[in-house]
């Protein structure tokens, strides 16, 4: 009888502290940890996309995290408002991927940003800046 007393002990407070971490990740703000691109790397803030048409796959390492919104913004001066959507993610155990196609005449010169949220916060990074090689 005290064995079955202590199991049910047991997972009583297995499932008080697994409803703790579900009610933590959704009080926390969210947070970036890390990201990388493929198959063209990050170099000193700036990822180069040579000519020809080329996809870009970006993922994000978050916590306390539920949705990720990716944007491309022209670089220059007053362009908040050219902010292009071009991609979101419900994200897989804190992994948020999105993937974009270059297009082979397009020119480039982009800040890429996101937005991300959980049920109480909403934040928004600048991750990097993404330029056509020559």
């Amino acid at each position: 009888m005290k064995l079955l007393r202590d199991i049910l002990i047991f997972f009583i407070f297995g499932a008080l502290i697994g409803i703790q971490q579900i009610v933590n990740s959704n009080s926390l703000e969210p947070e970036i940890i890390d990201y990388r691109t493929i198959p063209f790397e990050i170099k000193d803030g700036w990822v180069c996309i040579p000519e020809g048409e080329h996809e870009l796959t970006v993922g994000v390492q978050a916590k306390n995290t539920k949705k990720m919104y990716f944007y491309l913004t022209p670089t220059g001066t007053n362009t908040a408002s050219q902010k292009v959507l071009i991609g979101e993610s419900e994200g897989r155990k804190g992994i948020f991927t999105v993937n974009h196609i270059f297009k082979e005449n397009e020119s480039i010169l982009y800040h890429f940003s996101v937005d991300y949220e959980n049920k109480k916060y909403k934040e928004t990074d600048y991750l990097f800046n993404i330029v056509r090689c020559e």
